[in-house]
């Protein structure tokens, strides 16, 4: 739990830095907002080590979405590169907006690392399978930005 408790704690200060700045720009008209059609999410892009991605990419679809499916949250959204500098990206919609970002540990990483203890037989197994996951991660890297959902006006 501490090790992922880590990684959340990097990828919040690595998301509210990168996204300080497009809150802090102003335009001719006063600072910029998103509007009220703004949905937000999180992409965080992996590359792996040389010859790890097929293990890390079972490990993910064998224990961490069904611990996610077992725990009741959202699944991130997967995508896999054939080309460019990263193997995967993993986009997460901020339910709560921005707020999602201010948790050190959030609800759903808690119920998550709940429910994969639970599968894997106790925490030191949850955590010694994050362990062995991280360790095949050569580099990530978090963003933070919305897209526009038009209201209906029903």
């Amino acid at each position: 739990m501490k090790l992922l408790s880590l990684s959340v704690k990097a990828l919040v200060v690595l998301s509210l830095c990168f996204t300080s700045f497009a809150f802090a720009q102003d335009d001719d008209g006063g600072p910029q907002t998103q509007g009220d059609d703004a949905v937000y999410g999180r992409v965080v892009v992996v590359k792996f080590k040389p010859g790890m991605r097929a293990d890390a990419m079972a490990i993910i679809s064998e224990h961490f979405m069904p611990a996610g499916k077992k725990a009741g949250v959202p699944a991130p959204w997967a995508f896999h590169f054939q080309t460019g500098d990263w193997d995967a990206a993993f986009t997460w919609k901020l339910e709560g907006g921005m707020k999602d970002l201010e948790w050190y540990t959030s609800p759903n990483n808690i119920k998550f690392m709940t429910a994969l203890a639970e599968l894997e037989g106790g925490m030191d197994a949850a955590n010694a399978l994050w362990a062995k996951y991280d360790s095949m991660v050569a580099d990530s890297k978090a963003e933070v930005g919305h897209w526009h959902e038009p209201k209906d006006d029903k």
